[in-house]
């Protein structure tokens, strides 16, 4: 269970991986408090468990035929990192954001 002060709560659309750039991104939108590089999301495996994962860089996105930007999430992320990453399958849920946390 999360016990880190929580900064704000992103809603993930989904998630996916460039491998060679060794990157991981989630796509959403910024429901409530604040984002911001170096910080962290919390990603929740069960009730009593979760991984944290250092925020690279966040940048706005706009799809051809939608109205309203996005947030895109860009974390640093290496082979083994990517594959339990994709294995989660993020998407369509909520994830909060928390300065501290362990890379």
């Amino acid at each position: 269970m999360n016990t880190k002060p929580v900064q704000g709560v992103f809603a993930v659309i989904d998630s996916f991986a460039i491998k060679r750039r060794k990157e991981f991104y989630l796509i959403g939108e910024l429901t409530s408090g604040e984002i911001k590089p170096m910080w962290f999301v919390n990603i929740l495996l069960n009730k009593s468990l979760s991984i944290t994962v250092r925020i690279k860089t966040i940048e706005d996105i706009e799809f051809t035929h939608e109205k309203g930007r996005y947030k895109l999430i860009i974390v640093d992320s290496d082979s083994q990192s990517t594959e339990l990453l994709l294995g989660l399958n993020i998407g369509s849920e909520s994830v909060d954001i928390t300065i501290e946390g362990e890379d």
